[in-house]
């Protein structure tokens, strides 16, 4: 699997564009749940780009599952939305 050099593409995006993140579903369908790791993968990417004057987006899709436990999706939305308004 390629990673995306968050760093890199911030830098080459700058204010032009809107750079799109992903992040890796395997936070929320995991056997265990911890917003710890959730909040330190959005962080890095929220200064990153915000360090390059990048604007970002955070998109949560692909699903498979949530281990039974929808709430796993709320918090970390509410865990996105804290940071984004930091």
């Amino acid at each position: 699997m390629v990673l995306a050099d968050v760093e890199r593409g911030a830098a080459e995006i700058g204010g032009d564009y809107v750079f799109s993140r992903k992040p890796n579903p395997a936070f929320i369908a995991g056997d265990s749940w911890h917003p710890d790791v959730v909040e330190a993968d959005l962080r890095d990417t929220l200064d990153r780009t915000k360090a390059h004057g990048c604007p970002v987006e955070l998109i949560f899709k692909g699903v498979s599952t949530v281990r039974g436990k929808p709430e796993r999706l709320w918090e970390w939305a509410d865990i996105a939305m804290r940071l984004a308004l930091q």
